[in-house]
């Protein structure tokens, strides 16, 4: 049992200067904050002391605010060193490089079935980007070759969609097969993860430009 005395400062302290539970317990560390709650439950702060502790409440949550966002921009400052130091070590990518990497890609995202047609599919505009600069810089491909067909979610404006992976791929719109919308799969109807531009798939028939990109994967593997 504590001492009444203990009991009557503490009631003091909130009644009479309006401390905050963590205040007295810097004056009695001893105390736990139930036991000083459970003693002063039943004192009604007066409108000053209310403001002050208010005031006191909002500074902290500013603090801790302030301090969230000197720390994310920090820990972004520290990832975007560490992702330029990176990109620095890659540097411009060769020939050979490309070669590897769209054949890497290929073997890893391409459509690897068919016997007769390239297919390569992706929503990442700069994964389809690079696919293109190996379609055309590393296998020769001819601009008329290439066929594109889109998957987009219901409700996606599809012209947006057509002029957005048009211009990104330079393949003209007449080269474009009939998009497809893609049936949401919950009974409410509500699509999850929506791709506001959509899946592109590209589509070249040539036979002899397959067999030289599987032997690119043979080499690979």
């Amino acid at each position: 049992m504590y001492d009444q005395k203990i009991k009557l400062e503490v009631r003091k302290l909130r009644k009479g200067d309006g401390l905050t539970f963590k205040e007295i317990k810097e004056q009695f560390p001893y105390l736990h904050k139930a036991t000083i709650s459970n003693w002063v439950k039943d004192i009604k702060l007066k409108p000053e002391h209310q403001n002050r502790i208010l005031e006191k409440q909002l500074n902290r949550r500013f603090e801790f605010q302030l301090y969230n966002e000197q720390k994310h921009r920090r820990t972004v400052r520290e990832a975007n060193l560490v992702i330029s130091r990176a990109k620095k070590e890659i540097g411009k990518i060769s020939s050979r490089e490309l070669k590897i990497t769209g054949s890497a890609l290929y073997w890893a995202e391409g459509h690897n079935k068919s016997n007769y047609t390239i297919e390569f599919s992706n929503s990442n505009p700069k994964m389809i980007s690079l696919m293109m600069r190996f379609f055309r810089e590393i296998l020769s491909i001819k601009e008329e070759k290439f066929r594109c067909k889109m998957t987009l979610h219901p409700g996606i404006k599809e012209e947006d969609c057509f002029k957005f992976w048009s211009r990104l791929t330079k393949v003209p719109k007449n080269q474009f097969n009939k998009t497809w919308v893609k049936p949401p799969k919950s009974r409410t109807g509500k699509m999850h993860n929506i791709l506001y531009n959509g899946t592109l798939n590209v589509r070249v028939c040539d036979v002899n430009k397959l067999r030289q990109l599987k032997g690119y994967i043979e080499a690979l593997k």
